[in-house]
């Protein structure tokens, strides 16, 4: 099996794709797969601070691809699982790189250390960072949540994925709220997946714990059992090829009521 290049992206910040980055990178393995993860917001990275490795950063990804350092002494091995590797980003140098050297430089690492999946975490833009990271990628995951900005967004990013050639193209929507009854107006699951067009391939539900254990550089294996943590899980099986239902190993819920808001074009 040949390694799957996947950038986590929207054109709009704040919807949480570094988060999803981040803890599906994990996911996947902790599942046994040999993942790298490479920061491509660059100029303001922050998936050293999500996992908690600022202090170990001495060279990042600009400095494999222009200045000659071997990519061994700029990836970062996660203390979570040997399978996981870490690339940043540059800090305060937000110029891309060119494509095909960015291209390029992502091949070779593959090569090198046989990863099965790498994990390109873009800006909340359609910049040149952007471009560059999906020069390298042949499927997307693209993020949005229930609110009407972000699933304009995820439209126009679908778009835009497309225009650069990457027609393989999956949505997650992130920070669910399976808990509260959803406000009038507000669209189904339905709704923003025929809006943007785009196939789901998991729903993650909002857990207020999540933010704050990123604080200290915790991710999502510091909530065991909880339904953020198996759609991360069950999300990673969905790229690995496994039929694995919407809901399945959800704890808590009602799974009609859910179901109902999911598949009614009308707010419930």
């Amino acid at each position: 099996m040949g390694v799957k290049k996947i950038i986590v992206t929207s054109c709009k910040g704040g919807v949480g794709k570094s988060t999803v980055a981040a803890n599906l990178a994990l996911q996947l393995a902790l599942a046994g797969h040999k993942t790298l993860l490479v920061d491509c917001d660059f100029g303001i990275r922050s998936l050293d601070l999500i996992l908690g490795v600022e202090d170990r950063v001495v060279f990042d990804i600009r400095d494999v691809a222009l200045r000659g350092v071997e990519f061994s002494r700029a990836v970062i091995h996660d203390r979570r699982s040997p399978l996981l590797d870490f690339c940043a980003a540059p800090a305060g140098e937000s110029e891309a790189i060119e494509p095909a050297l960015f291209r390029t430089t992502i091949n070779r690492a593959a090569e090198e250390q046989g990863y099965e999946y790498i994990l390109l975490d873009t800006p909340g833009d359609e910049g040149d960072t952007f471009m560059m990271a999906a020069s390298a990628a042949e499927s997307a995951l693209i993020i949005s949540t229930m609110q009407p900005t972000s699933i304009r967004a995820a439209e126009r990013t679908g778009t835009a994925v497309a225009e650069v050639g990457i027609f393989s193209q999956r949505l997650i929507i992130n920070c669910f709220d399976f808990a509260s009854k959803p406000p009038p107006g507000q669209a189904s699951v339905l709704d923003i997946i025929d809006k943007t067009y785009l196939q789901l391939i998991g729903i993650i539900p909002y857990d207020s714990r999540l933010p704050e254990l990123q604080l200290k550089g915790g991710l999502i294996d510091e909530l065991p059992g909880t339904n953020t943590a198996t759609a991360f899980a069950n999300i990673a099986q969905r790229l690995a090829g496994k039929n694995v239902p919407l809901f399945t190993s959800f704890r808590g819920i009602n799974k009609k009521r859910v179901m109902k808001y999911i598949l009614s074009t009308r707010p419930v």
